[in-house]
């Protein structure tokens, strides 16, 4: 039987593994970077303008992530059938559609459509595409090329932090908006219109060949996931829940007394510490024992947390703002590291779209609750001591799932 071109490994160009690597870099820098990390700075222009209370204008970033979980239990089961380079430019072209349609905005309820239109559009090419991409085509180093990829979306973060803010201090956030929907389409169209496709299964390849002890994890891991998933999905739910603030730190300096400024500062440096966390906690996954670089992570991480808390100066907030960087490689990374393991490669696409849903979903609900405890009381601080707890138990959660996973 003849095998088709396309379905053999031997016709891919040599570099098409590397093209793969570099879209996926981008997504996460512009994708994760841009649309993402940017979305807490509007919340004070845009409660102010629009004579709207803190949590009513988080809802759209709440409204999005529902959609978007919603979005992901139809998206990990169909992602294999899919014609990749048409569904992600599509995804990206609404995505900056709705972007720009923001500018336009004049109330919460239109902005609560823009980005329940975000929500099903952003899903495919930011969340799950990058994953499963890069674990289909790297399968013996996806802690190495996660960790490299993920890092951007810090670096993204870093960059359009600090530009978006200035933007909406000098033009406003309906400048910001237009501006962030063409940025998403001109620099990443080129990508998913061209590389994007999941390596084929058959014929030889000239990637490394798969380790036996990996095709073990595969083979064993039905036994074991029913057990481990609770304890991911356990996970995901709690580092959600400590993400949501993510979203107001920008909005915490303020009350304490910062500039909008100095507070994009520390978001900044949030964004460093998580480029320089999910680089460094990728290639340590593959090469140590996962439970010693997550237990270290996670300290540095709740180090950060206990910092920023703690800080009410602009150089202590900015620097434990770093640390909380660094320890978000247990989301970011550790934690769909630890899914892929778990779940062997065929089924990734499915359970990763299944944890994500739930996380979502909690960081969608976590968010305006973070917004609405600051309004009921006027201090984020219950949210921020609930974050340490919440990070804390759920790296025990990861490790418990790893044993689980090895016995």
């Amino acid at each position: 039987m003849t095998v088709r071109p396309e379905h053999d490994r031997t016709a891919i160009p040599p570099l098409m593994p590397w093209l793969v690597f570099v879209g996926c870099c981008m997504m996460s820098f512009v994708g994760s970077g841009l649309l993402i990390n940017t979305a807490g700075l509007y919340f004070d222009a845009i409660s102010r303008d629009l004579g709207v209370s803190r949590a009513a204008s988080a809802l759209p970033v709440s409204i999005r992530l529902i959609t978007s979980a919603l979005t992901m239990l139809v998206v990990g089961r169909l992602f294999s059938r899919l014609n990749l380079r048409l569904a992600l430019s599509l995804c990206i072209l609404i995505c900056s559609a709705a972007f720009v349609a923001c500018a336009f905005c004049s109330s919460i309820r239109q902005f609560n459509v823009a980005f329940a239109i975000m929500g099903v559009t952003y899903v495919l090419p930011v969340t799950i595409a990058p994953p499963v991409l890069l674990s289909s085509w790297f399968p013996d180093r996806f802690g190495t090329v996660m960790g490299i990829s993920g890092c951007l979306s810090g670096f993204g973060g870093a960059l359009f932090n600090p530009v978006v803010s200035m933007v909406i201090t000098q033009y406003g956030w309906r400048m910001a908006y237009a501006l962030t929907g063409l940025t998403l389409a001109i620099l990443l169209l080129p990508f998913t219109m061209t590389v994007f496709r999941l390596a084929p299964q058959s014929g030889n390849t000239t990637l490394p060949a798969r380790h036996p002890t990996m095709r073990k994890v595969e083979e064993s891991a039905v036994s074991y996931i029913s057990h481990a998933f609770l304890l991911l999905i356990s996970a995901m739910v709690m580092l959600q829940i400590v993400a949501g603030i993510n979203q107001h730190i920008s909005a915490y300096e303020i009350s304490i007394g910062l500039t909008l400024t100095q507070g994009s500062l520390v978001v900044t440096s949030r964004m460093f510490g998580a480029a320089a966390g999910k680089f460094t906690i990728g290639p340590m996954l593959d090469r140590l024992h996962p439970p010693y670089v997550i237990f270290g992570f996670a300290v540095i991480g709740l180090i950060g947390w206990t910092g920023l808390w703690a800080a009410n100066r602009p150089t202590a907030a900015i620097a434990a703002s770093f640390l909380v960087g660094i320890g978000q490689g247990l989301l970011m990374v550790a934690l769909p590291w630890t899914i892929r393991r778990v779940s062997g490669a065929a089924d990734y696409a499915r359970v990763l779209s299944v944890i994500d849903a739930a996380g979502q979903a909690t960081v969608a609900i976590a968010t305006t609750v973070h917004g609405l405890v600051f309004d009921l009381t006027g201090t984020y601080t219950p949210s921020l001591m609930t974050s340490i707890v919440l990070y804390g138990c759920a790296a025990c959660c990861i490790i418990a799932a790893w044993k689980r996973r090895s016995h």
